[in-house]
């Protein structure tokens, strides 16, 4: 018995041992692949890409796009994801990308934190509604196949300009947009957004006539909704800027999207674009003392961030050569017609990545 209660005891003594060599291995193990993680953010963007995993959800939501003073800078208007979890400056990367005007590659990249940064990461704070018009963002929906609204959320649009009222006309043909038509007539989204001015107290219907789906929301009420038809909705309002929002959807044929409203002092009309305006995304010196930085990031809250080139210093290819600015910059890449592209990722979360072209450099112009 004595004896064999002694080989027990070896035995145990044995496969302990092993664990600890074991574990130490595992720790090895982990410890190299935290340190290849940390090589591979700081050699390219592809390798920065991997740190994405699609199977999480914690993703970063881009709301806006824009220029940020006229020359090298991009400002981004963006939150996390709901139900993402609170990330760190660290935890959270950006790729800016374009072919220069000699056909040249060039990619910049880094993180969230004050450090990659030409102002420190803040929230956001609105800026004054006093542009006129709605922000109005079509979505390339080919090959979809559907008359119903398919969800935009957390898409980024392919093309945005300024729609002084929503006035489209039914007919087979290219919407004409701000700047041009529409490069398609069939399958694609329009999401118009933006503030409607009302100057007396009072019940407000409105009236949808659309083809094919489409949905209107006043003050954060659902008014209308339907595909194909025209449906009409009230609801009270009170005197002042109240946020309004419509999304379309056009399958194929026909398509028309028209806003009209009414009141006890308003005869049914095309909502007037004098009613009408979106946020101004400028930025005002005057506010940046104000400005709220952070440096963890949290679901549900709006931030506010800018970059160009230099805060790519953190990372960009070609290390050999001089980088001329404004390389990938609002400048550069209006004036020769050339795209960008933004990649935006979450650590272990998954990315979000828009190609875009800058229709004016006059600072708050959005591009995306």
């Amino acid at each position: 018995m004595n004896s064999k209660r002694y080989l027990d005891e070896s035995a145990v003594g044995v496969g302990a041992m092993i664990m600890f060599i074991s574990s130490g291995i595992l720790a090895c193990l982990i410890l190299a692949a935290m340190v290849q993680m940390a090589e591979k953010t700081a050699q390219t963007p592809e390798m920065i890409m991997s740190l994405a995993t699609s199977k999480i959800s914690d993703k970063i939501i881009v709301h806006d796009i824009y220029v940020w003073d006229e020359w090298d800078n991009f400002g981004i208007i963006w939150e996390l994801s709901p139900g993402s979890q609170p990330k760190e400056g660290v935890d959270l990367h950006w790729i800016l990308q374009c072919t220069d005007p000699t056909g040249k590659y060039w990619a910049f990249w880094g993180d969230f934190t004050a450090t990659n940064m030409d102002v420190d990461p803040h929230k956001y704070s609105v800026k004054q509604k006093i542009n006129p018009g709605l922000k109005a963002e079509f979505f390339d929906n080919q090959g979809m196949g559907t008359a119903e609204l398919p969800d935009l959320t957390n898409r980024i649009p392919d093309i945005t300009s300024v729609e002084g009222q929503i006035m489209f006309a039914k007919s087979g043909g290219a919407w004409p947009i701000q700047g041009g038509n529409l490069p398609w007539v069939d399958e694609f989204s329009l999401r118009a957004s933006g503030y409607l001015d009302i100057t007396v107290d009072g019940t407000y219907t409105f009236n949808v006539d659309a083809d094919d789906g489409y949905a209107l929301w006043v003050d954060g009420q659902l008014i209308v909704e339907g595909v194909n038809s025209a449906s009409s909705g009230d609801i009270d309002l009170i005197a002042g800027k109240v946020p309004i929002q419509i999304e379309y959807h056009e399958n194929q044929g026909v398509a028309g999207l028209i806003l009209r409203w009414e009141s006890a002092a308003i005869p049914r009309e095309i909502i007037p674009a004098a009613r009408l305006t979106h946020d101004d995304n400028m930025i005002d010196p005057n506010t940046m003392d104000f400005w709220e930085t952070v440096t963890t990031f949290e679901a549900g809250i709006l931030y506010e961030i800018s970059i160009d080139q230099m805060n790519g210093n953190a990372g960009r290819n070609n290390l050999g050569d001089a980088v001329p600015a404004p390389t990938c910059g609002p400048k550069q890449l209006h004036e020769n017609d050339l795209k960008g592209q933004l990649t935006f990722i979450v650590g272990g979360g998954s990315s979000t990545w828009t190609e875009f072209k800058v229709p004016g450099i006059l600072a708050g112009t959005r591009v995306a």
